[in-house]
């Protein structure tokens, strides 16, 4: 492994990765360093010798500040920067560009803090090559405008020939009149410059190898990523999405979090090389709604659920059907319901910029309840018979275009579909012929999250090329162009469940699907529940429940009353039957309510009732002669109900 001072691995690492294959004859690069603390004048930086190159002089009225951290371009060093308000300028004296030519670049990272600034309307770069006696401009280019762009951006200017001198000084200086707190203000950071060719580098390669898997679970063993290069003597600096990463410069390293990571590796001639990226994928551990406990008397049957809780909302559908049949469906599967005019979809169309404004951003609205779908479509979509949540004629996307579900009331990207900032062409899609997935794409497709998806993605994948998708392959299903099968609701869950007795004396009678048959014993009983979710991240979870038995109301006539995990209680008498019984139950809203009897495999053998009730306590004949001697269950379900109890058939 081989390392470097702080000092010379930032001065290497955050040159130009973009350029490759050369040695660099005379290198300046300065990205204002990482020591200090807080807000520090120039003149206190210089002395403390805080700046990368403690040889050059350092001045001016501005001051450094570690407050809005350069992030958004490649190289970009983070930490302190220069930030210049009106009237106040930053200078650098003493540059050997004597080897320099009129094809060398001067670069910088750039920040403005206003929109409406295209950066050189108040800013200007000078260079002196007289010791400050007179100075000129050096062009750049005009930064955009518009909603989104006040950020930083990489920024190359070329070198006049009059620059081309060992002792040259350059400015950054605001002409703007007015206060401090005039905008526009700017900040620079990452100025570089690199000049002259003594030896050629030929092409310098940089690979990375994976040991582990890159798709896992939180509190896996993380991936560790080794890189190697034709170099001699390399240095080594990690990034991710988000820059540099401190510390990061040996060949190996191991991702903590989801991310896209690659390494630049370079040496003290000046000759660099880029790996290129792994996504990283950390799924987090799936968890479970609380579950309510259940209670009856000894040999009562009650049924138990477990509902897969999310964090967020997530995409559950995407159709991007013929013409403008546009929809894209998201789903609650967090535990309560979500005020969504907190939420907005973002497209971006054709390789936009995260960090820049998104193409549209749809508002949502209303009050979306836990377990259900919510369903945004352009107006001129006809291809689903249902009713959408909500029309938008911004809802324009094609197979290149990437969407965002950002939460704006904490701030953070709830989930992504595609790699924001990248265009991978006419669609993501498999191109390998060898793959069970070739052909699938998002273009003239329908995709459909799979049930054991229970989190979305919220670290760009950040990925070029008709692959950048990543997850494509793994979390969703394809239909065909225009195919809407199950447009308007979704679930989430485990591929498997396993209801277990840990304590007590309870019986688990039967299972489906996250429900359970649960018979009641005679002591308080606690039921584990575990599931098994997507293959592809290995992760599961459990939780548990209470199986109580009433303090009460257990006389002789046990299983006649059952009390469900709702609280309410369903009565049957005469229990044990021969024939005819009463059933009685209250409903607590006026709704649809059936009444099935199943067997304990879970076979369906009778429907007693499938109706509108209205409110109130309810008795029904429930006619069980024709069945053989058993015991059965009987299910009353509706939306504010869940109810199940035991009988018991005898012989006539």
């Amino acid at each position: 492994m081989k390392k470097k001072n702080n000092t010379l691995k930032q001065l290497i690492a955050t040159s130009a990765i973009a350029m490759m294959g050369f040695v660099a004859n005379g290198q300046f690069v300065e990205t204002m360093g990482t020591v200090g603390s807080g807000t520090q004048t120039i003149a206190a930086r210089e002395t403390a010798g805080n700046f990368d190159l403690v040889s050059l002089t350092y001045s001016g009225t501005a001051d450094m500040r570690i407050t809005s951290p350069s992030t958004g371009y490649t190289g970009a060093s983070g930490s302190y920067n220069t930030l210049i308000q009106a009237q106040e300028d930053f200078e650098i004296q003493g540059i050997n560009a004597g080897s320099c030519s009129v094809s060398d670049s001067i670069r910088f990272g750039l920040f403005k803090t206003t929109n409406a600034s295209n950066g050189i309307d108040f800013l200007v770069l000078e260079y002196s090559n007289d010791n400050g006696a007179s100075w000129s401009s050096i062009s750049f280019p005009a930064l955009p405008t518009g909603t989104g762009t006040a950020k930083w951006y990489k920024v190359a200017a070329a070198l006049p020939a009059g620059a081309l001198v060992p002792n040259l000084r350059v400015r950054f200086r605001s002409t703007l009149v007015g206060t401090s707190s005039s905008n526009p203000q700017f900040r620079v950071d990452d100025i570089a410059m690199t000049c002259g060719s003594t030896t050629s580098c030929g092409e310098p390669t940089a690979t990375i190898a994976v040991t582990g898997s890159t798709i896992l679970c939180a509190g896996s063993t993380m991936p560790v990523l080794t890189a190697t290069t034709d170099l001699d003597n390399p240095i080594y600096q990690w990034f991710n999405q988000d820059g540099s990463i401190a510390g990061a410069d040996s060949d190996v390293f191991s991702p903590t979090g989801s991310g896209t990571y690659y390494v630049t590796v370079s040496n003290e001639d000046g000759c660099e090389a880029i790996s290129g990226q792994e996504y990283v994928l950390v799924y987090p551990q799936a968890q479970f709604c609380q579950s309510r406990g259940v209670q009856g008397c000894p040999e009562d049957v009650a049924q138990a659920c477990v509902t897969v809780a999310a964090k967020d909302l997530i995409f559950s559908q995407y159709v991007e059907g013929s013409g403008l049949n546009k929809y894209v469906e998201i789903f609650n599967g967090t535990c309560a319901s979500v005020n969504l005019s907190g939420y907005e979809l973002r497209a971006y169309h054709n390789g936009a910029s995260l960090s820049g404004a998104p193409t549209y951003t749809i508002a949502l609205s209303g009050t979306l309840a836990a377990g259900d779908a919510y369903v945004v479509a352009h107006p001129s979509a006809t291809v689903w018979s249902g009713t959408p949540d909500l029309f938008s004629a911004d809802l324009q996307f094609n197979g290149d275009d990437a969407l965002v579900l950002f939460n704006v009331t904490a701030a953070a990207t709830a989930d992504i579909f595609g790699s924001v900032g990248h265009d991978p062409g006419s669609a993501w899609r498999d191109a390998d012929t060898l793959s069970t997935t070739y052909r699938w794409s998002t273009e003239n497709k329908t995709l459909v999250r799979k049930p054991c998806v229970y989190s979305g993605i919220t670290v760009n994948p950040d990925l070029a090329g008709i692959g950048g998708f990543p997850t494509l392959f793994t979390e969703w299903d394809t239909l065909s162009v225009d195919n809407v099968t199950g447009l308007g609701s979704h679930s989430i869950g485990a591929s498997a469940y396993n209801f277990t007795v840990t304590t007590g004396d309870a019986a688990v009678l039967s299972t489906t699907g996250n429900c359970a048959n649960i018979e009641i014993g005679t002591v308080n009983s606690v039921v584990t529940v575990s599931g098994t979710f997507c293959t592809f991240n290995n992760c599961g979870g459990s939780t548990t429940f209470a199986v109580n038995v009433n303090a009460d109301g257990c006389g002789e006539a046990r299983g006649i009353t059952t009390t469900t995990a709702n609280g309410t209680l369903a009565e049957l008498f005469p229990n044990p039957t021969n024939g005819v019984s009463t059933l009685s139950f209250t409903t607590d809203s006026d709704e649809n309510v059936s009444v099935v009897v199943f067997d304990l495999s879970g076979k369906e053998r009778m429907i007693l009732a499938n109706e509108y009730l209205v409110k109130g306590t309810h008795r029904l004949q429930a006619d069980l002669s024709k069945l053989t001697a058993g015991t059965y269950i009987i299910r009353i379900t509706s939306a504010s109900e869940n109810q199940t109890l035991r009988v018991i058939k005898t012989e006539k």
